[in-house]
């Protein structure tokens, strides 16, 4: 199993809420959600840069 970080956040109350109504709609936990939104807007910032460096290339 890979290596895993941990993190802490401080989210408004509202924000909370949100995630705990959406991780239980899609039968996850917070956590789990936390961690595939993360994931995913991670991936989507490298491609964006990918494609920007790619595109700065003569």
């Amino acid at each position: 199993m890979a290596s895993r970080g941990r993190v802490t956040a401080y989210l408004p109350e509202e924000i909370q809420k949100a995630l705990e109504e959406w991780a239980q709609e899609e039968s996850r936990s917070v956590s789990s959600l936390a961690t595939y939104l993360l994931t995913k807007s991670v991936r989507e910032r490298q491609e964006l840069k990918k494609d920007k460096s790619q595109s700065d290339r003569p």
